[in-house]
């Protein structure tokens, strides 16, 4: 399961973890410690259609006026985003 938003393609960051504000000589003997910031990701159906597709989006990309388009069918999906599940198919 990845942590990535499917329509920005924002994912996890990486950074450091800090205890308290660091500065003058402290500076270099400061505890910083590896920590990864995730997206705050949101599970949305939007009816298209072809039917019902659900998404990964982040909550700074629901509330963007092309997404909120997007939900309203006043635009089209983009057709990467289209494609459902295909488990039902035989090949």
């Amino acid at each position: 399961m990845s942590r990535v938003c499917e329509i920005s393609g924002v994912g996890p960051m990486k950074g450091h973890r800090r205890r308290h504000p660091h500065s003058g000589a402290w500076n270099l003997r400061a505890p910083k410690k590896n920590h990864t910031f995730l997206p705050n990701l949101q599970t949305v159906t939007v009816r298209t259609p072809e039917g019902k597709v659900r998404l990964k989006v982040t909550t700074s990309v629901m509330s963007s006026p092309d997404f909120q388009d997007y939900c309203a069918g006043v635009k089209p999906l983009p057709a990467h985003l289209k494609k459902g599940s295909q488990h039902h198919i035989k090949k």
